[in-house]
Parts: structure tokens; C-alpha cells; sequence
């Protein structure tokens, strides 16, 4: 079975070791940098910080902002899986690094990315790479196996700063299996707009940091362009 099957089946697919530590290691340092509130060109608008903590939880639109992180974003070890799953042209929408600190990374509800977002159709999938190695300790990411495929489900605020928006219970979607993706750093896991995902608090001493890259398919246009948030710019990788 391909990857491009595999993803199509289960609404994600993980890619073990896709970048080695050369390849990972400049932007792991960048993204450094700007966890560590060392750099000036991400706007406070597009930072979000751990509930009562310092540390920062999330940073979005980094590739509007470095090129080092629109560079990584069109690295052919990725893109090209990315083409064989959602076709080309291939452009971007978003960059972000989503940080769960040791000790005080907090969780994030279940949610599907969708709801967020003001496309139509839904060929869009999120490229989640990790920076530090990802496990149930440190809160990786947990996949409702084939849950894309229930389409767009009701979603509800959560109260939760940076998640917005969690996932009205649904029995359809506790029916499904939970994998929970272990990961190693320069490992990445692609996943279906419409795939409902959550992940745990971070309760141990080891951090969790993922760089997410959100890609496009070439039938996809802006629908709702009151909702976006940032420049209607979707460069092509």
C-alpha cells in the first residue's frame, strides 16, 4: 500500500525519519530562537502563551515572517509526498510551532483543523514534524483512525487560549480507534483537514515542539475571506 493509500484510509499517515539531523537541525534552533522570545519579526498577534506561564505555547505564520521556514516548507523530501496525496500545484497556508513545555505544556482539545479554516473544498493536510522526539509523556498528537471520512462534525468554543474551538461529543468519532503517534524528532505525521485529533498535557521533564506546515491542493479557494486571518498570500512550494 502507498502512503498517498494509507492517508487516503486513515485519514493521516506517519513518516518515520523523513529529515536527518542536518536537515532538521537549522530550523529546530530557529524555532529555538523564537521559543526562547530571542527574535523580533513574529508580531504579538500571532503568539500565544501557556495558560499562567511564560513559555510560549504557540507561534503562528513564521513563513510570513523567515524565509528559513518557507524554504523548509518546500523541501522535496516533503512536498513530494504532499503532491502524490493532494496533487499540484501545491501552496501553502500555514506555519506554526505548536510547544508543549515540560511540565507545563497544557492539552488541546479534540478537534478537527476545518472549522478553523476559510477554504472549500477540504483538500487540505497538515504536515506535523517533530523537533523533539514525540511520546505519551510528553503529549503527542492522537488520531481518530478514519474519522476524516465522517466529514465536517459540530465544534463547539473550548475556553482553551491557542484551541479555540473543541469537538461537540460525538458517538460516531468515540466509536473509532485512538492511535497515538509516537514519534522520533525529524519524523512527520501528514493529516486530513477533516481528521479529529487531540493530544495530552505535557507532564514530563522533555519538551514537545512541532513545526506544522498546512499544505493546499490545487482546487482549493478562499470562501470566506472576512475569517482569514493574515495576507490572502499562498505561496506555491
Amino acid at each position: 500500500m502507498t502512503v498517498a493509500e494509507r492517508f487516503w484510509r486513515d485519514g493521516f499517515v506517519v513518516l518515520p525519519g523523513l529529515f536527518n539531523e542536518a536537515e532538521i537541525a537549522p530550523v529546530s534552533d530557529e524555532v529555538d530562537r523564537v521559543l526562547r522570545r530571542e527574535v523580533d519579526y513574529v508580531p504579538e498577534r500571532d503568539i500565544v502563551l501557556e495558560p499562567g506561564s511564560a513559555r510560549l505555547r504557540n507561534a503562528f505564520r513564521l513563513h510570513q515572517y523567515q524565509p528559513l521556514f518557507l524554504e523548509f516548507a518546500g523541501h522535496p523530501a516533503l512536498t513530494g509526498i504532499v503532491r502524490e496525496i493532494l496533487g499540484e500545484p501545491l501552496r501553502l497556508y500555514g506555519s506554526q510551532v505548536f510547544a508543549k513545555p515540560a511540565l507545563v505544556g497544557s492539552a488541546v482539545p479534540r478537534h478537527q483543523d476545518m472549522p478553523y479554516w476559510p477554504f472549500a473544498p477540504y483538500d487540505l493536510l497538515s504536515a506535523w514534524i517533530a523537533l523533539d522526539h514525540s511520546t505519551v509523556a510528553n503529549g503527542c498528537v492522537r488520531f481518530s483512525v478514519g474519522s476524516h471520512r465522517l466529514g465536517l462534525l459540530p465544534h463547539t468554543a473550548s475556553q482553551v487560549v491557542g484551541n479555540s474551538l473543541g469537538m461537540v461529543p460525538t458517538a460516531s468519532v468515540d466509536a473509532l480507534p485512538e492511535y497515538a503517534a509516537e514519534i522520533t524528532r525529524g519524523s512527520v505525521v501528514l493529516h486530513h483537514s477533516l481528521t479529529v485529533h487531540r493530544s495530552e498535557a505535557n507532564t514530563s521533564e522533555q519538551a514537545r515542539r512541532g513545526l506544522v506546515y498546512v499544505y493546499m491542493g490545487p482546487r482549493v479557494e478562499l470562501v470566506d475571506p472576512a475569517r482569514l486571518k493574515g495576507p490572502a498570500k499562498f505561496p506555491f512550494v
